[in-house]
């Protein structure tokens, strides 16, 4: 069985980000583990993770206090398990994020892992995505597992920030891949492919065949 790691600096961040995908990639047979770097605005986290059938797990950083060494030391000898790693963009506003996603990439690159970036609405800037997941079918578990966090964040930032972001940004990401609700990733793949701008390439022998 294939093994999925999401790296995530805070408790909300791997809803918003893919919490249709993590539903779907357990669906799939894939053993799905969920972390929160920073262990505080943890309430529901392990109940609303564990709804989307992923196996929850935090660490002991705290929320603009996460040491980099030590977190990179953590890392380094627990991603060689995984087989799959989703972590956050890599241009992010908030430090936490840009911390998380620059230590994960690196520690995943060394080691050879496949490598799959998420977005943040509120904190992700230039955003690119080359990977889309339909999640029209695991999006209502999406929009439980982050209601199950509601009492964790100050009233006003989960009804301006968090909750929007789960509710508009897959209806856009859907519509702009075709299908009803999807989350997209950018992939950064160590190794395969070695072609950082890989496109499919268009067969124009057999395009307009009616076959």
């Amino acid at each position: 069985m294939s093994k999925v790691l999401v790296i995530a600096a805070h408790s909300d961040d791997p809803i918003i980000g893919m919490g249709g995908t993590i539903m779907n990639l357990s669906s799939f047979g894939y053993d799905v583990t969920v972390m929160s770097v920073c262990g505080d605005r943890i309430n529901g986290f392990e109940e609303a993770i564990k709804s989307l059938n992923a196996r929850p797990i935090h660490l002991n950083f705290s929320y603009g206090n996460i040491d980099e060494s030590k977190l990179k030391e953590y890392l380094e000898d627990f991603i060689k398990s995984f087989d799959f790693i989703f972590t956050h963009w890599s241009n992010e506003i908030l430090y936490d994020h840009e911390i998380v996603s620059k230590i994960s990439l690196e520690t995943s690159r060394r080691l050879e892992k496949e490598i799959f970036m998420f977005e943040i609405p509120a904190s992700s800037i230039g955003f690119e995505f080359d990977f889309a997941v339909d999640i029209s079918d695991s999006y209502e578990s999406k929009v439980e597992a982050i209601e199950t966090m509601r009492k964790a964040f100050e009233s006003k930032i989960f009804e301006e920030e968090i909750y929007p972001s789960i509710l508009y940004t897959s209806g856009f990401r859907g519509i702009q891949v075709g299908c009803k609700f999807a989350e997209v990733f950018k992939h950064c793949g160590s190794r395969f492919p070695l072609a950082p701008y890989k496109i499919k390439k268009i067969d124009f022998k057999n395009l307009f065949r009616g076959d």
